[in-house]
This record gives C-alpha cells, sequence and structure tokens, in this order.
C-alpha cells in the first residue's frame, strides 16, 4: 500500500512538472522573435466589429455614458485583462475573451479538482435555477493565458470548459434628425392605431442599459436589471434606450413604440472595457436569460454578436425548450463574415437590416443565419431628453421582429413553429424566390389587429 501511494505521488508530481514545462515553452518566444512590450494578452469576444464603438454595426450608441437606468438592480460578474506579453504567432482579437479565466458548464467536482490541481481557483459558481444549469468562473494562475488552460483542461474534461468570451451590440452612425418613429412601422402594415399594441404580452430584451427617466418611456411597463461582475464598471444606456423605445415608446410620445402596451424586460450584462468597447461576457448573458425566463417572457430580443461559446448555447437551449422565442441581430460584418453567435445558433430567428427604400444594409452579414429582413438603416431613436438620431444596423432589426413575433403569437395569427419554419409566414419577397442569404425569408407583413 505505501508503494502504491508512492507511485500515485510521484506520477502526480510528473504531471505538475508537464504542465510547467509546457506553460515554459507556450511564454518563450519562438528564435527570431523579441517580446512585444506594451502588447496585451488579451481575448474578450468581439465578432463583427466595424471599429465604431464597440458594438458592431447600429451605432448612436457612441456617446457612451455610464446611465444606468435608475431602476436598475446591480447583479454580479465583471472582467480582467492579463496586461503580459504573447508570442506574436498566437493572434488573439482585442477584447475577444477574457484572458486570466475559464467558464465552466455544469462541471463535476472533479473536474474542478483537476484544474485546481494546475493553478484555476474557482471565484464564482452560480446555479440558474431558471435554466437548470451551473456555471463556473474560474481565475487562471499568473503565467498561463486562457486558450492555453482551455487545451489542458480539455485533455481530461471535454465539452466542459470554454474561453469566457465577450460579446458587443451590432450597431453603426448617428445624424441628429427630426421626425417620429411611424415610418418604419408602415413599411411592416404595422396598425396605424398601435396604441394597444403589446396588451397582455411579456417580452425581453438583452442589451445596454436603459434611461427610464426619458419622456416616450414614461407609463411604459418597464423594469431593468444589471448583470455585471464588478458593480462599479461603467455602462452605457443609448442602444438600450433607443431599443426600448422602439418596442414601448408611448403613444403621443416623439417616438411612439410598436408594442407599447408589452410589457418590458431588460437584462443590461454590458460594461465598458479598460480599451473603452462596449461589452458583456458570456457569464453576464446566461444570467440575463435566466432572470428574463424568470420573468415568463414569452420573446428575447439580443441586439448583440459574437463567437460560438458552449456555456452561452446551452443556456439559449434551455431558454428555447421553455418555449420562449429569441431574436438576435446577424451582424454588421458584411457579405463575407463568419456566422455571429447567437443568431447562428439552432431556432435562433436572425434579422437583418433594411433601408426605407427595401435595399440591404451595406454592412449586414450574410448567409445561413438570416432569416428575416426587417427596417434597421437610418432609423429615428432616442437620444436623450428632446432629440432624436438616426441609426443604422442589424441590431435595430431585432425589435421589429420581436414585435412581431410576439403579437402574432399572441393573436393566434401564427404559432411559434411557424416562425421557426419560415414558411407560412406572410412577407414581401425582397430577394430570390424562396429564402436567401441576403433577406431570408424576406420582410414580414403578418396583418396583426392589436385590437
Amino acid at each position: 500500500m505505501p508503494l502504491l501511494s508512492e507511485s500515485r505521488r510521484n506520477r502526480s508530481t510528473r504531471r505538475v512538472w508537464m504542465l510547467l514545462l509546457l506553460v515554459l515553452l507556450h511564454a518563450l518566444p519562438p528564435p527570431g522573435w523579441s517580446w512585444l512590450e506594451g502588447s496585451p494578452l488579451v481575448g474578450q469576444a468581439r465578432a463583427d466589429d466595424d471599429g465604431d464603438d464597440g458594438d458592431d454595426g447600429d451605432d448612436g450608441a457612441a456617446d457612451g455614458g455610464s446611465a444606468a437606468s435608475s431602476s436598475s438592480d446591480a447583479g454580479t460578474g465583471g472582467q480582467d485583462t492579463d496586461p503580459g506579453p504573447r508570442a506574436p504567432a498566437l493572434q488573439v482579437q482585442a477584447d475577444a475573451f477574457k484572458a486570466d479565466e475559464l467558464i465552466a458548464l455544469n462541471p463535476s467536482p472533479a473536474a474542478l479538482q483537476r484544474a485546481a490541481q494546475w493553478g484555476a481557483r474557482v471565484v464564482e459558481a452560480q446555479v440558474q435555477a431558471g435554466l437548470d444549469l451551473r456555471v463556473v468562473r474560474l481565475r487562471l494562475p499568473p503565467g498561463i493565458d486562457a486558450r492555453t488552460a482551455l487545451a489542458v483542461a480539455n485533455e481530461r474534461d471535454p465539452g466542459v470548459f470554454d474561453l469566457h468570451h465577450l460579446y458587443q451590440l451590432a450597431q453603426a452612425d448617428g445624424a441628429v434628425c427630426e421626425g417620429a418613429s411611424c415610418e418604419a412601422m408602415r413599411r411592416m402594415d404595422w396598425p396605424v392605431r398601435s396604441a394597444l399594441c403589446g396588451r397582455d404580452q411579456l417580452i425581453g430584451i438583452v442589451d445596454s442599459g436603459v434611461d427610464t427617466g426619458l419622456a416616450a418611456l414614461q407609463g411604459a411597463d418597464l423594469r431593468v436589471r444589471r448583470f455585471v461582475t464588478d458593480p462599479r464598471a461603467s455602462g452605457d444606456s443609448a442602444h438600450g434606450t433607443a431599443v426600448a423605445t422602439l418596442l414601448v415608446g408611448q403613444p403621443g410620445s416623439a417616438l411612439p413604440g410598436l408594442v407599447p402596451r408589452a410589457g418590458l424586460r431588460a437584462a443590461e450584462p454590458f460594461f465598458r472595457l479598460p480599451s473603452g468597447t462596449l461589452a458583456a461576457d458570456a457569464l453576464g448573458l446566461v444570467k440575463s436569460l435566466d432572470w428574463l425566463v424568470g420573468q415568463r417572457v414569452q420573446v428575447i430580443g439580443m441586439s448583440l454578436t459574437g463567437p460560438d461559446n458552449r456555456v452561452l448555447a446551452a443556456a439559449i437551449e434551455r431558454t428555447q425548450a421553455r418555449g420562449v422565442l429569441v431574436a438576435a441581430a446577424v451582424g454588421n460584418g458584411g457579405r463575407n463574415a463568419a456566422p455571429a453567435h447567437p443568431a447562428a445558433l439552432d431556432g435562433v430567428l436572425g434579422a437583418t437590416a433594411l433601408s426605407a427604400d427595401g435595399r440591404i444594409y451595406w454592412r449586414a452579414s450574410q448567409g445561413a443565419t438570416v432569416d428575416f429582413a426587417l427596417p434597421g438603416v437610418e432609423l429615428p431613436t432616442a437620444d436623450g431628453a428632446q432629440a432624436a438620431r438616426l441609426r443604422s444596423g442589424t441590431s435595430l432589426a431585432v425589435p421589429f421582429l420581436v414585435a412581431q413575433l410576439s403579437q402574432s403569437v399572441f393573436e393566434g395569427l401564427l404559432s411559434r413553429q411557424d416562425w421557426l419554419d419560415g414558411r407560412r409566414v406572410p412577407v414581401t419577397d425582397l430577394g430570390v424566390s424562396g429564402r436567401d442569404p441576403v433577406f431570408g425569408w424576406g420582410l414580414p407583413k403578418v396583418a396583426v389587429r392589436c385590437g
């Protein structure tokens, strides 16, 4: 028995030395390369960003600001970056994932113990009761970056760990305008008398903060809750306020919404990175979905894009299993961009953006992720107490799809499955006959009554 214990200790010692050797080899630069001083070892999911304000194609949110709603609740979550050097062979896009963290989906005690052996430390463990998921956030030891740690963890526990990706809003340019927001609704044949639209319906969004003090939102059934690791992190309320106003802007205001009588639950997982980019991490998105499911929303809009992440994918799958429809922006990376998540996930309805004359937004991503095309170019949206701003991007098409989903299913005109299949949805076909990679099925025109 002592010999057996000694053998086990020897094997454990060998594993530790092998890991240290792996970390050392990873840290050394290739021959001929010098250390890149000042180049951060970063990660944090940036998806199809176009270099504006860290969102991805429909801007106006460039103003920044940290006007988190006065009715917001602070959750938990956060971001850390590792300023250490990295070998040039490892090309990491800035703000793509957290360089010193991993997240784990339903990890076993043994998996966490194995991670602890090479220095990973559990800093947060959350049970998302509404989704029946357990998510664990781990901090990595100094000297080992997230991608190396993920490779080590996957050797023994494949399918459990992932990078802690970050996601960005899918938004682009802004300009001051005058006038109401009703023209875009008329393009969808939305009821002229829309004051009762949304009655007895509950919808959710995952977005930046919402300025609940805005005049157009006074009287709306609106609740906001924040989900970030560091409650002290600054946020932004421009984009979330624009989306909220498109949905529940009140009748008689300068910017009446599509479904002003709906209850809107807004989850805010976004925060400013040190680079100034506005981003949300995967854990914040999972917490947002769990809260929205607990609020019993029927439709969720996600005006954001990022990479594939197994923890987020599992959360969305659980959300859909509870009968919730999820709509997401396809992104603003252009026709050759890689598929953006969560729009690329099965059962998530991807929204692209149309101009007033029926043309596709020039920056919109294309491909199999596109399900429907809706207004999203030069839309008048809320921008402060009295002003409005023209914004463009696929993220602004999402609230139009959310409104159509909610109202049509509520009135019994279409079922959840009809929308997922697409063939029975009344549309204006804008491209080749049937579904195509530019417009999807086309512009939905469901004859909702809102009576």
